[in-house]
């Protein structure tokens, strides 16, 4: 069964064109310089970002000591969002099975698997340089293993579903990978390292093409849904703003025994909730909930009882 493509063929063309155009390859000089040293003179999360911004809990540290929770904390991240990419991938690559070879959405989506593998292979060099950053075992690999067979279904049965949770991540996520590139220090006031900095300038602009795709096709396919099939993107979407709002952040949150020199548990989940990036990425949420509003992606009942709650307070 083919897959209507709903987006117009010259947005597509526009985006096969820029990709064409402009690839950001991580591993190329000008791009990221990957022999920069990981020292103590710089930040490794921007100002306001982290989960421990605003709270004073760092400022007891030495900087050897501040350094490394942050690279912690940025490197889990980096695992993290490489989940997400590897996720998104697995839906377009079960999309591709069912759209014409000739529309030129086709190619456009190679495009953005090529360019979601060479974000996954930027990340996975972040946390190789990061030896010392327990990644693995985590528990992050849990939630992602688990919903990898339900995308691939989503993709193909209801597109717009999967583009709903592409929007989630990928949107509301942008305010976090825009600071890397626009923020430029800590929250003590230390550059931010020129590899984190790098890595937001590339990420971020190959994934303005991949949310411009995701809106376009939603703005179109979700007039041509019959109300069963609205209900289902509805029901799948406030699901997914939930697990958000309850998550609270994009930031990590397990645990882990190696921040135990320098942060306690009772420290890290207090700082977690209550941290301006919790706030920055709420709000951002919001953003993006008034346009699925609009799009009658979420319904209105869901959205006033999100804003009645405070969810984005």
């Amino acid at each position: 069964m083919l897959v209507d493509v709903d987006v117009p063929s010259a947005v597509a063309e526009r985006l096969n064109t820029a990709s064409i155009n402009r690839r950001w390859y991580p591993f190329a000089k000008d791009v990221i310089d990957w022999s920069i040293p990981l020292t103590d003179e710089w930040a490794y999360m921007p100002a306001g970002h982290s989960i421990f911004a605003a709270s004073g809990v760092l400022n007891r540290l030495k900087p050897a000591d501040r350094s490394f929770v942050e690279r912690w904390e940025r490197t889990q991240n980096m695992r993290n969002v490489g989940h997400g990419e590897h996720l998104l991938n697995q839906g377009i690559l079960a999309m591709l099975w069912n759209i014409d070879p000739y529309n030129p959405a086709y190619r456009y989506l190679l495009h953005e698997v090529a360019e979601e593998c060479q974000h996954m292979a930027m990340f996975n060099q972040w946390i190789r340089i990061n030896k010392d950053i327990k990644t693995h075992d985590a528990g992050e690999e849990l939630w992602s293993k688990a919903v990898s067979d339900f995308t691939q279904d989503i993709s193909t049965r209801l597109p717009e579903a999967f583009w709903v949770n592409v929007l989630l991540f990928e949107f509301v996520g942008d305010a976090f990978n825009q600071a890397e590139r626009t923020v430029t220090t800590g929250d003590d006031g230390r550059p931010l390292h020129p590899i984190v900095v790098q890595i937001g300038i590339a990420h971020t602009s190959e994934e303005a093409r991949h949310i411009s795709f995701a809106r376009k096709w939603l703005e179109k396919g979700m007039a041509s849904l019959d109300d069963e099939q609205i209900g289902e993107v509805q029901r799948l979407a406030e699901f997914g703003v939930q697990t958000l709002v309850d998550r609270q952040s994009f930031l990590p949150i397990h645990y882990s025994s190696q921040l135990e020199p320098y942060v306690t548990k009772e420290e890290f989940d207090a700082n977690k909730s209550t941290s301006p990036a919790t706030l920055t990425m709420l709000r951002q949420l919001k953003k993006l909930l008034d346009e699925f509003e609009s799009l009658n992606v979420v319904s209105a009942e869901a959205m006033r009882r999100w804003e009645d709650t405070g969810s984005f307070d």
